[in-house]
């Protein structure tokens, strides 16, 4: 910034004096972190984490101006035997894993030996998912795989540990499931996605995944301690829940969360991604490619709920950035949260389920030393213009009626008729009247006893056509919540001979609360078709898209059970369900 001094007056004088200070304090409050500081109060705060929240063993660095300025143990990685939690202890980092299949794809995408805006069949012709009108596998690409915006369901269970599956079998699960939604329309995360990325490595490069990664990304990075449960690493960590041991699970899907690491290889591993992204000489990854890596690749996503770039979510304004990836795997837990621009990174594992969220804290509470805040991580809102809830406007019976229906949400759905003027919203009991601003924008109030109706001011509710879906979004302030779309009518007779209890039976999921013990199918009062799904620690009603007469799509997205394919059949006199590849019978 440069000023003409010429012709300045006295008092023009003073106000520049004026803008010298502020100049000067707003650089001070800039400077870089106290470290010494930030040790400190990092280092508080996981003692009374490991405490307050019964975590076993946990560890954590944090790098500053690309060096790592602290990284610590704390706890065990093998309580019963004392053994203590360290930098070099090994823990599967889960999902993180995803950056590294990302990272390896646009290795090869620097090759020429493949183009990740080409659609994924042209390096796995064997992906031939079931279709729905409208929806093309042909349309789907490797970057909507990678930014999760496929349409790929979400996860597949069948046969989903180490010892009875491996990724290779992936993608003939995925061809007995329905593609979800049209590519490029709804963000809805998939490990099965990812395992199919992992088989186009195998395919493109001529190398078993496992084998490409060590050779291309693990070795360069001198990352001598980590590799895949087939691997035998030593100082691998044991893993805890609810206070109690429980037996390691070696996940088949390695391509989406396979990777196990110790602190000191995990630090390598930001500590060169933060080289490579400053153009530093290294042998994974060019500076351009990273950075492309590193920008916003959904913001025309329609029904979108993180910003992502390739491979990791971001936090993003106008100034700078972050990506950040988090793991989960076998109740062990990782964190990594990098700014690239700043030159710094946070990364923290537990071995611990309940460990996750205070790793989770630790690194967000970080996100303002650094200039960004956790709202930085959602879309901008899609629904434009909100209106003032002065001007409530009439709209005719036809408009108000073309809204009326059931909107499935993950775990409820709400249903909405028309109320003389007015639209009425009514979910798990709670009555909403909607009254319209626009043809599809209607401000909510909340009815409180029998009588009395209280605003709802920061809120609106939107009805917006995409790609033949009738969405209702809610809108609070900057952010949105999808609420579904608007469910077809389904055939009692045929759905009333299928409801009732079903029984889990054959393949199991393997560790703590993810197993399952039954699915009730039953018709609500609202004609929603719903399961009443039950795992051994939790009980979900999920609402059911009926796809044609034999299945049938668990609705919401990026939450809990949504977004997964249903199938029905019958067997030897039996009525089955498979969900995602648990099957159930009665």
């Amino acid at each position: 910034m440069q000023f003409n001094f010429e012709n300045v007056t006295f008092h023009d004088m003073k106000l520049w004096l004026m803008f010298l200070v502020l100049i000067t304090i707003s650089a001070a409050a800039q400077q870089p972190v106290n470290q010494a500081n930030l040790i400190k109060t990092s280092e508080q705060y996981f003692q009374e984490k490991m405490v307050s929240d019964h975590i076993v063993g946990l560890s954590a660095a944090i790098i500053i101006d690309g060096k790592v300025i602290w990284e610590k143990g704390f706890g065990y990685a093998d309580r019963e035997n004392k053994i203590a939690m360290t930098p070099q202890t090994v823990v599967n980092i889960g999902s993180i894993t995803k950056t590294f299949t990302a990272l390896a794809l646009m290795q090869l995408n620097e090759q020429g030996k493949l183009d990740i805006n080409k659609p994924l069949k042209n390096y796995l012709p064997q992906f031939r998912p079931m279709v729905r009108p409208g929806i093309s596998p042909s349309k789907i690409t490797l970057k909507a795989v990678m930014t999760h915006t496929s349409g790929i369901q979400s996860d597949i269970w069948k046969n989903s540990d180490l010892e009875s599956g491996k990724y290779t079998d992936v993608p003939g699960f995925v061809n007995q499931t329905y593609l979800l939604y049209p590519a490029g329309m709804v963000g809805l995360y998939s490990n099965a996605g990812y395992n199919l990325l992992g088989n186009v490595i195998k395919n493109v490069s001529k190398e078993d995944y496992a084998g490409y990664i060590r050779r291309h990304i693990l070795a360069p990075l001198a990352m001598s301690h980590s590799g895949f449960a087939m691997d035998s690493l030593k100082n691998r960590s044991k893993i805890y829940a609810y206070g109690q041991k429980f037996q390691e699970f070696e996940l088949r899907d390695i391509a989406s969360g396979g990777i196990y690491a110790d602190l000191n290889d995990f630090t390598k591993y930001a500590t060169g991604l933060l080289k490579a992204y400053r153009g530093e000489t290294n042998t994974i990854i060019k500076a351009s490619t990273l950075h492309e890596m590193f920008s916003l690749q959904n913001a025309s996503v329609p029904i979108e709920s993180n910003k992502k770039g390739l491979g990791w979510f971001m936090f993003k304004n106008d100034s700078t950035f972050a990506v950040y990836h988090a793991g989960s795997a076998g109740f062990a837990q990782a964190k990594l949260l990098l700014f690239p621009q700043k030159n710094a990174a946070v990364i923290v594992m537990t071995n611990t389920a309940e460990g996750g969220q205070a790793a989770e804290d630790f690194c967000f509470n970080l996100l303002p030393r650094f200039g960004l805040r956790i709202s930085d991580l959602f879309p901008a809102p899609i629904t434009g213009l909100v209106r003032d809830t002065g001007h409530i406007v009439q709209l005719t019976p036809a408009e108000l009626k073309k809204h009326a229906g059931s909107y499935a949400k993950a775990n409820s759905y709400a249903t909405i008729s028309v109320a003389d003027k007015y639209l009425k919203m009514l979910e798990n009991g709670k009555t909403t009247i909607l009254k319209p601003l626009s043809a599809n924008q209607y401000a909510p109030y909340e009815i409180k006893g029998n009588d009395t109706i209280m605003k709802k001011s920061d809120q609106r509710f939107f009805f917006t056509n995409i790609q033949g879906y009738h969405y209702l979004i809610q809108r609070a302030g900057q952010r949105e919540y999808n609420w579904g779309y608007q469910l077809k009518p389904i055939d009692i007779g045929l759905w009333q001979k299928r409801i009732g209890l079903y029984q889990q039976y054959g393949y199991q999921m393997l560790i703590g609360d993810s197993k399952f013990k039954s699915i009730e199918l039953y018709i609500t009062a609202d004609m929603v078709l719903m399961c009443r799904l039950k795992t051994m620690g939790s009980t979900n009603e999920i609402p059911l898209d009926v796809i044609d007469n034999n299945h049938a799509l668990s609705s919401g997205v990026n939450a809990g059970f949504g977004g997964f394919t249903v199938t029905f059949s019958t067997s030897k006199g039996e009525q089955l369900v498979d969900f995602a590849g648990i099957t159930f019978r009665k």
